[in-house]
């Protein structure tokens, strides 16, 4: 029995057998957009690939962008007062600043400080207290013994580089050692006159130049074995605590009253600035800008001198820091170390101190600041380490 459609399909005319029929289709127009959320809403959801064609749909989640305003790098922001995405001018931050200590070298056995940093022949060195030692930094995350003790000297208060070589000088005979080079100092100079420390050397112009404790004289080195005298005890200051050449003169910083004394060039220190706000030392002096620095005890203050006859404060105290153990210069800017915080200072080259570096690792005191490589690098106490200062923006 033949089915329905069987049925049917024999009384239907063909294709061919139909008249006046039309020689196309012609399709409707496709629309050029689609109702968002409405009947003839497209959805490529699932579809894979890329599309070929850029999607301006106006809007974004249903929020329409407002045009108006766009230009060259402004970015989108959504306006709450007109309902609309807009185009806005980005925001501009300041550099983030979380600049830091990071450590370098922990501490050499016995050694509690870091007295002195100093560059020779490309590495970078230090003088200890606790036994007198030199050490060299590997240049990635230890010190390397140079000059074990060498007598009963327990500390090294400074280091300099004179003739293509590097002297330290010590704390408790006020003798003046020379380095080998290699893994010993040797002695160049004796006590004399009674000083018992040689607080800090410089060079100038072409001769090695100390300043001693307990009765703040100057000593310049003969070249060879001995100390000589060139300046006696002034005003009662019993310590060059610092020294620097400044404007091809010597001068010393004091510790009992905070005194800036300039050397004549033959025998004698000359005053050149008192006392000022009840510093009792400069532990620190520095040049920086064609002008004379000096750091302070027992407020941390940051002194100018004013080229004649007088100290001017440039920094109060700050973050309850005692004293500018050390002074550098470093991409143009003036660097404090303190105490008793190992906090790491920068002057705003104005009026105030502004703390880079908090402490850390339980160091107490920077007694030492140098610039080697491109980097600040700073010496410490409680425990002798070397701290590299890492600007992070």
């Amino acid at each position: 029995m033949a089915s329905l459609l069987e049925i049917v399909g024999r009384y239907l005319p063909t294709w061919s057998q139909v008249r006046n029929k039309p020689t196309g289709f012609a399709p409707d127009a496709h629309k050029t957009s689609h109702q968002n959320a409405g009947s003839d809403e497209v959805s490529v959801t699932g579809l894979s690939g890329t599309l070929a064609d850029q999607q301006d749909a106006g809007a974004i989640k249903g929020v329409i962008i407002d045009d108006a305003a766009k230009a060259d790098q402004k970015v989108l922001a959504f306006d709450e007062a007109t309902d609309r995405i807009i185009y806005i001018e980005p925001a501009v931050s300041p550099p983030y600043d979380e600049s830091y200590w990071r450590e370098e070298a922990p501490q050499p056995t016995a050694q509690t400080r870091i007295l002195s940093l100093a560059v020779f022949n490309t590495k970078l060195y230090a003088s200890t207290y606790g036994t007198g030692e030199l050490q060299e930094w590997n240049g990635t995350d230890d010190w390397i013994e140079k000059a074990p003790q060498l007598g009963s000297q327990v500390n090294i208060y400074a280091l300099a580089v004179f003739n293509n070589k590097l002297y330290g000088s010590t704390g408790n005979s006020g003798v003046l050692y020379e380095w080998n080079g290699t893994d010993a100092w040797e002695e160049k100079a004796v006590p004399l006159n009674g000083q018992t420390r040689i607080l800090s050397l410089t060079v100038f112009p072409l001769k090695l130049y100390g300043g001693t404790y307990p009765n703040g004289l100057l000593f310049e080195w003969n070249g060879t074995n001995a100390w000589v005298q060139k300046a006696p005890q002034l005003n009662g200051e019993g310590q060059i605590t610092a020294i620097a050449v400044f404007n091809d003169k010597l001068y010393g910083g004091t510790d009992d009253d905070a005194l800036l004394f300039e050397w004549n060039g033959t025998d004698a220190w000359v005053e050149k600035a008192p006392q000022l706000n009840e510093q009792t030392q400069i532990s620190s002096l520095a040049v920086f800008n064609d002008k004379l620095y000096g750091g302070t005890r027992p407020n941390g203050l940051l002194f100018e001198w004013n080229g004649t006859d007088a100290w001017v404060e440039k920094a109060p105290e700050l973050n309850s820091q005692i004293g500018v153990s050390s002074l550098t210069v470093f991409e143009d800017k003036l660097y404090g170390g303190t105490r008793e915080g190992a906090r790491l200072f920068e002057w705003n080259g104005t009026n105030l101190w502004v703390e880079k570096a908090t402490a850390i690792n339980g160091q107490t005191l920077i007694p030492s600041l140098t610039v080697f490589n491109d980097k600040l690098y700073g010496g410490t106490g409680l425990l002798a380490r070397l701290f590299v200062w890492r600007r992070v923006y």
